[in-house]
């Protein structure tokens, strides 16, 4: 007689539950592909109706009782919310202030991993209104137990959609120079759309510990060598000093006063490799397609997208699209 055993069934291992707060922007979005990837529940946490590829998509979040929920069962939290070339706190303050304070009520006493990208100069008592409000966020989900804070510097992503930052040091039409604020000699090192999102998977999955990073691409440059760089060849530059730029220039005055202290983060290898991944270099971005030799219906579709990852609207000040520089990734 022939006895058949069925084997026991393997323990079910819980879904991770993973929330992203501002989940409309470009690395969200790339985010989203690689979590459900990874098998993830990913809920998108936005203020807008739209169609996103998350498990479920939380509209009016600053508002909702069901943001609340959400963040109270996930096992991470990725805050993507940012405002960039406003016209006055306020925007700042509600745009990156309070939605940090929101995750942080939400989250309260729970071991919750909360994944922030700030900036590398963010301090509270900056005069500055972005860097300041990114202090205070910062500030905010300190107060969290398993908070990892990213500190980093402008974000590039190349052609066919390339970001603001990007766009910014591009030359408009031949013999057109590029404008650039300070010396042009501050130095960065901007990183990849795809590593920002990276790392986040990784944080938010578990690698890497609690505390405050700084973060960025593995070249460092000036901004008058990323002119070049960006364009694939020598073109013109003119620099305006802050003091010079005045009330006509192309950016608010906020804006300005970030490119011209631009900075280069540090220890950003370490970071790379202590949450297990590879910085990607700039050569595989740039140079970008000549904007020039775009078509006028290309070119337009180019500006309205800038324009959406700005995040720069009529409330805002109108100010223009292309040149934006501190992008919320």
């Amino acid at each position: 007689m022939h006895y058949f055993h069925t084997a026991p069934a393997a323990p079910t291992v819980p879904l991770r539950r993973v929330v992203i707060a501002g989940a409309n922007g470009p690395t969200a979005r790339l985010l989203m592909l690689l979590l459900r990837d990874a098998d993830v529940h990913v809920t998108a946490l936005v203020r807008q109706p739209l169609r996103l590829i998350a498990d479920e998509v939380v509209t009016d979040w600053t508002r909702s009782e069901r943001s609340f929920e959400v963040i109270a069962e996930a096992d991470a939290v990725i805050l993507l919310t940012g405002v960039v070339a406003a016209n006055n706190w306020d925007a700042y303050r509600e745009g990156m202030v309070d939605t940090a304070e929101r995750i942080t009520a939400a989250v309260g006493e729970r071991d919750t991993r909360v994944i922030y990208f700030s900036h590398v100069g963010a301090d509270v008592t900056e005069g500055n209104w972005y860097l300041k409000a990114k202090g205070l966020a910062e500030q905010a989900l300190a107060r969290l137990s398993n908070a990892v804070i990213f500190r980093h510097g402008p974000v590039v992503r190349g052609s066919p959609q390339p970001l603001p930052f990007e766009l910014s040091l591009q030359q408009r039409a031949p013999d057109v120079p590029v404008t650039v604020y300070g010396t042009g000699e501050q130095r960065c090192r901007p990183i990849n759309l795809g590593d920002i999102a990276t790392i986040a998977e990784a944080a938010a999955l578990g690698a890497g510990s609690a505390g405050t990073y700084e973060l960025g691409g593995p070249d460092e440059h000036s901004l008058k060598e990323l002119v070049q760089l960006v364009n694939g060849r020598q073109v013109p530059i003119q620099t305006i000093a802050v003091a010079q730029a005045g009330d006509n220039a192309e950016l608010p005055a906020t804006m300005i006063d970030l490119i011209a202290r631009t900075r280069t983060p540090h220890d950003v290898e370490a970071t790379a490799a202590h949450f297990g991944m590879q910085l990607t270099p700039l050569s595989l971005a740039w140079p970008l397609d000549d904007l020039y030799e775009v078509d006028d219906t290309e070119d337009h579709t180019m500006q309205a997208m800038a324009k959406a990852i700005a995040g720069v609207t009529a409330a805002q000040g109108n100010w223009p699209a292309l040149p934006q520089y501190a992008q919320n990734p």
